[in-house]
């Protein structure tokens, strides 16, 4: 950070900006907060950490560059290039919590990034360090900044960077850096796919090791270890074979274990193991231990979580699913008839690759949020479309189909919030959009006992 008498601009003030303003305020530093929201609203924890005459709301003014030389920006805030230029020009230091974390924290960092998931690996890596005994900890874009943990000691921090953050960050110094995949994502923000490989490949930088996926060809790195869906060539290589309908994961010409040995569901989340072995194998620990812990490892809240299951009835709650190709992965994972759920706002008009899975496994499709003309328009391979207004008249439309069309009933059925698009037309996060899909499914299903 640069040295300066001039307070320190914080521009966001979401979950990150919040712990960038409680950091600076334990260290006594002076600072400033922007916001571009009219309204915020004031929690205690924001009266306790910081000075309300020290936050700024609406748009942001070219006068307030001059009263700062530094700025800390949020993940979650794109400064238009013409503005950052003239920060930039002017002599100002533009940085993240991440570069923060970075000054202080150097040793046993493993950085995660990919289009889809990321935050699998994030936590299924916490999860076998800890059960290797290791004091780990998951952090980042996974719902807790980096600079909360800051002062706190661990083994190792496994932390997932968005692409966002890593649009904005100086340099993050890693033991291990893995990028899971490359799929089309944020384009409405990165305009092109080649400039959101170009941002994902920055954590590649200062990392003493790099992991890649095998079979992701827009992922162009040297490397020592990977992972991927063909079979790995050798013992620093994790991979995928199918004997007899059944899939095995590799190392190597070694058969590890089955898919049915774990608890995650679907191809993509076999991957997903891989990518965590490789990082296990590249810290130099235990394979054999590592694998236990994984199948130990419960599935990812938001992420394919089957939270239901009643009456041969599965619901599961996929709201992390914000592009359509994690919509797609997840479609690809299910068996039996499917009732998937799809809506919110939407990050791109190529429906095209979704279409096509709808077309082959689905056989009902409910449509909401801001996207649903645009989705009933662009969704053209199945017959049987319903558009609602939000995720409660879903649920209520899935008695309609299930309880009144007949032999439907009779077969095992998964019904499948997976949206294939953000959250921030109704919801804060898809934390939040998953948690009140939950509600309105308990909710349904109370009401449907007591009718009995």
């Amino acid at each position: 950070m640069k040295n300066s008498n001039l307070p320190i601009a914080i521009l966001g003030f979401g979950k990150t900006g919040l712990s960038i303003a409680k950091y600076l305020y334990s260290n006594k530093r002076d600072f400033v907060v922007y916001d571009t929201r009219e309204n915020l609203i004031v929690t205690e924890e924001i009266k306790k950490n910081i000075n309300l005459k020290k936050i700024v709301l609406g748009k942001f003014k070219n006068n307030y560059i001059e009263n700062h030389d530094n700025f800390i920006v949020s993940p979650g805030v794109a400064l238009k290039k013409k503005f950052l230029n003239r920060i930039r020009s002017e002599k100002k230091n533009v940085q993240t919590d991440i570069d923060i974390f970075d000054e202080k924290r150097k040793k046993n960092i493993i950085c995660v990034t990919g289009s889809n998931g990321k935050t699998t690996v994030t936590l299924l890596t916490e999860y076998v360090l800890k059960y290797l005994g290791k004091n780990a900890k998951a952090c980042g874009n996974i719902g807790i900044p980096v600079l909360d943990i800051i002062n706190k000691k661990y083994d190792y921090y496994v932390i997932e960077l968005s692409s966002f953050q890593l649009e904005m960050t100086k340099r993050i110094r890693s033991r291990v850096s893995l990028i899971t995949n490359i799929t089309a994502d944020h384009l409405d923000r990165h305009k092109t796919l080649k400039n959101y490989a170009k941002i994902k490949h920055n954590i590649f930088k200062n990392s003493k090791k790099t992991i890649i996926n095998r079979s992701d060809k827009k992922i162009l790195h040297k490397y020592k270890y990977s992972f991927g869906f063909d079979e790995p060539k050798d013992m620093n290589s994790f991979g995928i074979k199918k004997i007899d309908k059944e899939y095995f994961i590799y190392q190597g010409e070694k058969k590890l274990f089955s898919e049915k040995d774990v608890k995650l569901i679907g191809q993509h989340n076999l991957i997903n193991i891989c990518a965590s072995l490789a990082i296990m194998k590249s810290l130099g620990l235990n394979i054999k231990k590592s694998i236990e812990g994984i199948k130990a490892f419960n599935p990812v809240v938001h992420r394919m979580e089957n939270f239901i299951n009643q009456d041969s009835i599965s619901w599961i709650n996929d709201s992390k699913a914000t592009n359509i190709d994690s919509t797609i992965s997840a479609i690809n994972s299910l068996e039996n008839e499917i009732i998937l759920i799809i809506g919110g706002r939407s990050k791109t008009n190529n429906y095209k690759k979704l279409d096509s899975a709808i077309k082959k496994k689905v056989k009902y499709l409910i449509i909401f949020g801001e996207a649903k003309s645009l989705l009933n328009k662009k969704i053209q391979s199945i017959k049987n479309k319903i558009i609602v207004k939000d995720l409660e008249n879903a649920v209520e439309v899935v008695d309609e189909i299930i309880y009144k069309r007949g032999n439907f009933i009779k077969k095992k059925i998964n019904i499948i919030l997976s949206p294939a698009c953000s959250s921030f037309d109704m919801f804060s996060n898809y934390e939040e959009r998953g948690e009140y899909f939950k509600r309105c499914v308990l909710s349904y299903l109370k009401k449907k006992k007591y009718e009995k």
